[in-house]
């Protein structure tokens, strides 16, 4: 045998001999337990933050297939010639290294890609000849246990790259803005160098990084035939430069995706956020003078309960209006939003059509005194303009005469999560009596433009959770129907865009809300102050209704929006129904002017209202005739409405006539059944007392209201008779101290009862 080949036997068996065990060594996976960076995108995979690991570095996971092979080329020309030939080591530059060594020349590099893994991966000191020993044993062991694009993967992952930024994925973000795979070639043979010398050779300052990018250009022309040239220009940024976009939905995300999440991706459009801040920065610098200086938007994405767009302060870094406090998850008074769906339950339920007539008028609610936030009363007013104008009293009204569910239990489905029981709130949670947050009035809307169907809104993209059916599709579109505003339409790129809005305005003036529905959008604004310094009286028409607006205005410029409204009609249970203007009622032969209604066939009301009704008239008196006279009488349609109601109408400066008188000789028998008296005071579940020491007395006050027949109203305790008054008079009287059941009947026959209690005290 040839001395050639003695040595080259002699070299395969120590090779096999060192292979084998290298094999079976017990080596973990080559980036298990290494942590890698959180970044969190936008829907279109825009960054919009990316989070340092526990130990201060920027590292993020790159798979092999998503290195540029530009990026490959340069790192294998720079840095490794031979690295798919050797088996971790390259004899020739180790040898080459040590003789330098040794004659005391310059020190010579003799690190392999596999060497320089095994340094950094498993941390280990080079600077002695032990050290680089174990070094070169372990990429030996490297070598023999993982493929060689293995090996290049966990380079390309854990290369130092300057400061505290490591791998090529954290490189690419911070220095070129952009994901490894979209790294140019100009941007890869720059970054080649880098992991020789991260200090000297920083993209962002380091001193010998243009000249590291030059010798890289040189060594690249000539690989490729290529004449010589300068290193092309190039623009680099610095980890202060990286983005920090929609800060409170990025610390929200962090917080609710799983922990192993590196990439997070959410449903935010990168291009609506920035929009929407413009405007809402522009628009509390504006009113800062008037004491707003601070706000909160959310834009949810009806259809697939996307969080779009949230801001949860007017500046996340303004310390003044602690701008960390995300107002779209902060629990406060939501004031009267939550009002539209009290109205959408009594459309469910049959209570009420848009025109139905409602009473907004001083009531008390077992001893509830509730008032409108203008302190005054409109009188009768059609169910939807009661809402669009936030009317409390008809609101309290319908909320009480509400079956199962009730507007707790409700909203309870719908995702509110309540801090105490429904009977801590009571009907007060009808002007806001609880506190919700921006996202879960947002998705109760979201509901609305959803055809009664409610799933939770999400923020992470992909993420879903199945939905409850809360409303009919009828009830729903009718109640987004009656929230129009006569005459709010935008004009959008997809057609004519109504708006559809509610207000609100917390107890104390502290909040102020606006919270509607754009296109296929939910758009809430909140104005206010975390703090609750400011001595500004926030209202939500005043302060919150224009930045909706303004809002709106952006997003209908920025996108081809259209009504979903229209499509979703199609096959619902709805018709438009001719009723009569004034009262609402379904029976149009009654009255000359009459008004087109939403009408839900075999749900809506169609019980009278009363007020209209069909007499027989003598037709040469105009009195109410008792019996048909042939050619003298005849039937026509006349109005009877309740004195409360006349009353409230002659307030407004509006006479509305009692019905005709009866002739002569009609008895009480004969006359037609109508409204029976409304006992107004005292009020259900007060409680009146009696001094024992002293005998005074509290005087109770009796009123009541009653059918515009009746012409006057016996007052009884029990059997006893306590005086009488015309409907809407005030009587006073002394009781004893017990229980007492009051009636009042009026000269008609109806009558009402109530029961007070009178206590005694010392």
């Amino acid at each position: 045998m040839k001395p050639g080949w003695k040595t080259a036997a002699a070299a395969a068996i120590v090779t096999a001999a060192v292979c084998l065990p290298l094999r079976l060594a017990p080596l973990p996976p080559l980036l298990e337990g290494v942590e890698f960076s959180r970044i969190v995108l936008d829907r279109g995979g825009e960054p919009l933050f990316i989070a340092l690991t526990s130990d201060e570095k920027y590292r993020i996971r790159v798979a092999l297939h998503e290195v540029p092979q530009a990026a490959v080329d340069a790192v294998l020309l720079y840095e490794d010639r031979w690295f798919r030939s050797h088996p971790g080591v390259n004899p020739l530059a180790a040898a080459r290294a040590a003789l330098s060594m040794l004659s005391g020349s310059r020190r010579m590099g003799a690190s392999t890609i596999t060497m320089q893994v095994a340094r950094i991966r498993y941390g280990l000191s080079t600077d002695t000849v032990g050290g680089k020993l174990r070094q070169i044993w372990t990429a030996l062991c490297l070598e023999a246990r993982y493929s060689k694009d293995e090996i290049l993967e966990a380079y390309f992952n854990l290369a130092p790259y300057g400061g505290c930024i490591e791998g090529i994925g954290a490189a690419a973000r911070v220095y070129f803005h952009r994901p490894a795979w979209k790294l140019t070639e100009t941007e890869s043979a720059a970054l080649a160098p880098v992991p020789q010398n991260p200090v000297r050779r920083s993209p962002s300052g380091g001193k010998d990084f243009n000249r590291a990018r030059q010798r890289m250009t040189d060594l690249w022309n000539a690989e490729h035939g290529l004449p010589a040239s300068d290193a092309p220009p190039l623009r680099v940024f610095r980890s202060a430069d990286l983005p920090f976009e929609a800060p409170h939905a990025v610390r929200k995300a962090l917080r609710i995706a799983p922990p192993d999440a590196q990439r997070i991706r959410i449903g935010i459009d990168l291009r609506l956020q920035k929009l929407l801040e413009r405007r809402l920065r522009t628009h509390t610098e504006r009113e800062r003078v008037r004491g707003a200086g601070n706000a909160a938007l959310m834009l949810l994405h009806a259809p697939t309960l996307e969080t779009r767009v949230q801001i949860g302060s007017a500046g996340f870094f303004d310390r003044g209006i602690l701008g960390q406090v995300d107002g779209t998850q902060a629990r406060r008074s939501p004031g009267s939003t939550l009002k539209p769906f009290i109205y959408a339950l009594a459309l469910e339920q049959g209570l009420i059509h848009p025109h139905t007539l409602l009473l907004d008028s001083r009531r008390s609610f077992g001893g509830y005194d509730p008032e409108n936030f203008d302190r005054t009363f409109r009188g009768p007013i059609h169910a939807a303009e009661a809402l669009r104008t936030s009317r409390n009293i008809p609101a309290i009204s319908l909320a009480s005469r509400l079956k199962a569910p009730g507007l707790y239990d409700f909203l309870v489905r719908g995702g509110v999560r309540f801090a105490e029981s429904e009977e801590h709130y009571g009907l007060s949670l009808v002007l806001g009596g609880a506190e919700t947050t921006m996202e879960e009035l947002a998705g109760l809307y979201a509901m609305l433009l959803n055809g009664g169907a409610y799933a939770p809104p999400r923020l992470l993209a992909g993420s879903s959770l199945p939905s409850e059916r809360l409303l009919s599709p009828e009830a729903a579109h009718i109640t987004l129907r009656m929230l129009e505003h006569p005459g709010a339409v935008l004009n959008s790129r997809g057609g004519s865009l109504p708006l559809r809005w509610k207000t609100g305005t917390s107890n104390g003036f502290r909040d102020a809300w606006c919270v509607g529905t754009v296109g296929s959008y939910v758009l809430a604004v909140w104005v206010g102050d975390f703090a609750n310094r400011s001595q500004t009286k926030f209202v939500g028409g005043e302060h919150a209704v224009p930045l909706w607006l303004e809002a709106a205005e952006s997003l209908a410029s920025a996108e081809a929006l259209r009504d979903p409204l229209p499509a979703q009609r199609q096959g619902l249970g709805i018709t438009d129904l001719p009723v009569c203007a004034e009262t609402g009622d379904t029976d149009i032969s009654l009255c000359s002017e009459t008004a087109t209604t939403l009408f839900i066939p075999g749900v809506s009301p169609v019980r009278p209202t009363g007020i209209l009704r069909r007499v027989l008239i003598d037709t040469e008196t105009g009195l109410r005739a008792c019996l048909p006279g042939r050619g003298r009488t005849e039937m026509r349609p006349v109005e009877f409405w309740p004195t409360e109601y006349r009353a409230l109408f002659a307030m407004a400066g509006i006479r509305k006539a009692p019905p005709p008188d009866f002739m002569p000789g009609c008895g009480s028998g004969s006359l037609p059944a109508g409204k029976t008296p409304d006992i107004l005071l005292p009020r259900q579940g007060s409680v009146y007392y009696r001094r024992i020491s002293t005998g005074d007395a509290q005087p109770i006050p009796f009123k009541a209201d009653a059918d515009a027949d009746a012409r006057e109203i016996f007052w009884f305790s029990g059997t006893d008779f306590l005086g009488k008054t015309v409907p809407g008079e005030t009587m006073l009287r002394d009781l004893q101290p017990g229980e007492h059941v009051i009636r009042a009947v009026d000269d008609r026959g109806g009558s009402a009862e109530r029961k007070l209690l009178i206590r005694a005290v010392p």
